[in-house]
Parts: C-alpha cells; structure tokens; sequence
C-alpha cells in the first residue's frame, strides 16, 4: 500500500517584521527574543545529556589511529515532574558556544546572551515517568553541519507523546559536541576530510540542481547515479551517520537494562528514526540495515545511499519543503515510487529548507539575521506544528498501531 502524493495545504500567513524587530530589541532583563511552543501531549519532559566513545571504529577525520569515534546526544523523554528547578535554557553554556559560532556568523554577543533566555519545557535529569507499557525509541539526525538542538521542538514534542527520542550529534560533521555536562568539544570545517565532502558537494550540485527541472523517471535515475558517482566521500559520511546511529541504539539498550536509568522502559525493538536534509539520507539507509528500526522520516533531504540501489521494505515519509516554479518540487520520487511497504510524500506549502528546524519559530531567524528569503511565508508556529503533527502520526501509526486518520 502506498499513500500518493499528500499534500498538505495550509493557508499561508505572513509576519510583521516591524513587530519581529520590536521584540528582539527590546532586551530588557527579563525579555526574550522568541518563546517555544508549548508540546501538545500529555507528559512532562525530562533531558539529559550522553557521552559515549564508540572504541570499535576509528575516527577517519584524524589521521590519529588511535582516535576512535566519539559520540555525544540528548535525551527528552517522559518524566515526572521534579519538586524543584526550572526548564533548561534553549542555549546552555551559550558563552562557550558564542565562540565556536562566531567563526562563522559574525554576531554580537548579545545575540547569544539572548537565545540563552529562552527556556524550553524539559527539566535536566528529572526523573523517569511511571508507565504501563514500553516507550518507543526514536533517533534523529541533524541536518550537514547543525547543531544536535536545531530541532527541539520537535524533540519536545514527540517526547511529550510518550516516545524517548534522541538527537545524535555527528562529530566532525557538527560545529561541537557535548563531553559530559560541561565541556564543548568544537571542530574545525577547514578539516582535510571535511573539505573534500565540501568539493563534492559543489561538483554534484548542477545534477542536484536538475531534478528539480524534471518528472521524467529515466532522467531522474541518470540524475541520482550522477550524484552518487561524484560524491563518495558524502557516501562514506552516510555510513558512518547510520552507524553512529546504530551505536546508540546499542547503547541505549545497555541503558535499558535492570538497574540502569531506563530500566525496562524502552521497547528497543521497534525503534524510528528521523533526521532533516543529510540527517533525512542518513534515516533512509539506517532502515535498510538495521532490523530494530521499523519506520522513518526523511525531513527534505535528498535521499543519499544505499536505497538507490534497494527499495525501501518498512514504512517511510518523505517530507519536502514547496520548492516554488519547480516542475519537481518532490526530488525522492523515484524513491517513494519504488517503496514495497507504505510509505508517504508530502510537499507542506510555503516552506523552505530551513522551516524544518526552530529556525521557523518567529523572531529566531531575524535575530540569527538570517536573510528573509531563508524561510518561507508560511508563519512560522504553523509550520512547526504541521511538522509536529505529521511526525507525531506517522510513528504512532507505525510504531504503536495507533492511527489518527490524518494519514
């Protein structure tokens, strides 16, 4: 069974930018440039932050051989709200990580001290809920070079509908990692291995830029085994994602042992994955090899790997941003097309790339500033609970057997 091509349309609505800029300079003590939606579901949020060295594979970045690959995470999960404290900020230790952004955006200061005010709804190591069943386990992987918080609000979201979701952060491939609660590991992009993804990239983009040009199923398979001819080295980061994917899967079941934190409380064989543009590839090939995984989203990534070659055999939503004037506005086509399980393609009108991260929420980008075109007119709220909702039903359906009728 297929879903056909879904649509979903939603009227469009359009910010003041007037107002936008009055709330981001008015940085009283006590202002905040932009607030987080409230989840919808009915738990309590807790977070906690995971480092792990994974001492089977070497790092290939370095040219150490003795660097193994390090792996750092968050955690939202359902808990039980604790008798003292506050949520955690949207930007923790933001100083540390003012300086390691700055190389790139040359941003004040205070822009950092402001996202810092934000506060999210998740309470930093609060206690585990009490359940009847398991919690499902969802992994997700950030978008080439974004940070392993760009998305929590979803994170929030499916956390507070009863699933353990964790945001892996791919070293390298990520401005930083988390060692232990304190400590930012940042990495360097003028690094050897980074720069040949980088070269790749840009000698595979005139072919990406293509598929956007044409519904023609030949070309649009002469258009995606050029890409993969030019880019071997993004080949080699698609694996190694997926298998710092798997690492924690494997690690979260050790977490899931009698006496440890979770205790019985995962069902870590029927596991989702998810992740936004490369992260989105990285979810598509994490399904083809692992049997814990039972359902994945790619969020407006085109799909890189091994599905090129094998059709996807567990369920699968391709979510696209409304790439306007393009004949193609869906570039997995041939992916979706080719799927032998139930699998989902859904164009959300008036987004772009970027929608599918908080960068939506209203006043962040302006802060960030980030030029207007870099989000769509679609008001940004909106757009992050279209995603929310269709993320939300998807592995209920899928995972837990519970549909809601929207898909």
């Amino acid at each position: 069974m297929k879903q056909r091509n879904h649509r979903a349309k939603y009227p469009l609505a359009l910010l003041s930018i007037a107002m936008l800029l009055g709330v981001i300079t008015c940085s009283t003590e006590h202002s905040t440039p932009f607030t987080l939606p409230k989840p919808s579901g009915p738990y309590v949020i807790g977070i906690m932050n995971l480092f792990l060295m994974d001492e089977s594979r070497p790092e290939t970045f370095t040219p150490d051989p003795d660097d193994h690959r390090e792996i750092s995470a968050i955690i939202w999960y359902p808990a039980e709200k604790p008798e003292k404290g506050k949520p955690v900020s949207f930007m923790e230790h933001h100083q540390e990580k003012a300086k390691i952004f700055k190389r790139f955006a040359p941003l004040p200061d205070s822009v950092f001290e402001l996202i810092s005010r934000v506060t999210t709804h998740s309470y930093q190591d609060a206690p585990l809920t009490k359940r009847k069943k398991p919690f499902p386990l969802l992994v997700f992987s950030h978008a080439y070079w974004a940070s392993v918080t760009q998305s929590t609000v979803l994170m929030e979201e499916l956390a507070s509908h009863g699933y353990v979701v964790v945001s892996v952060a791919h070293p390298y491939e990520t401005p930083y990692i988390m060692i232990g609660d304190d400590h930012i590991k940042s990495f360097d992009p003028m690094n050897e291995e980074f720069r040949k993804r980088g070269e790749e990239r840009k000698a595979a983009f005139p072919f990406q830029k293509q598929i956007s040009l044409t519904l023609d199923r030949d070309t649009l398979d002469e258009l995606i085994r050029a890409i993969h001819e030019r880019r071997p080295k993004t080949l080699e980061s698609v694996d190694i994602w997926m298998e710092d994917v798997r690492f924690i899967i494997d690690e979260l079941e050790k977490m899931n042992q009698h006496g440890s934190f979770f205790n019985g409380a995962l069902e870590t064989e029927r596991v989702g994955v998810f992740g936004h543009s490369f992260g989105g590839a990285v979810s598509g090939q994490a399904c083809l090899v692992d049997d814990r995984i039972k359902a994945g989203i790619n969020m407006d990534g085109l799909q890189l790997g091994d599905l090129f070659e094998k059709n996807l055999t567990k369920p699968f939503m391709f979510m696209h941003h409304d790439n306007i004037g393009a004949k193609n506005k869906t570039p997995n086509l041939l992916f979706f097309e080719r799927a032998e399980n139930t699998a989902y393609l859904i164009v959300i009108e008036g987004t772009r790339h970027l929608n599918f991260s908080d960068i939506s929420l209203p006043g962040y980008r302006e802060l960030l500033q980030l030029p207007a075109e870099a989000l769509g007119p679609l008001e940004g709220n909106r757009c992050l609970k279209i995603i929310n909702t269709y993320a939300v039903a998807f592995f209920d359906k899928h995972l837990r057997g519970k549909d809601s009728g929207l898909l």
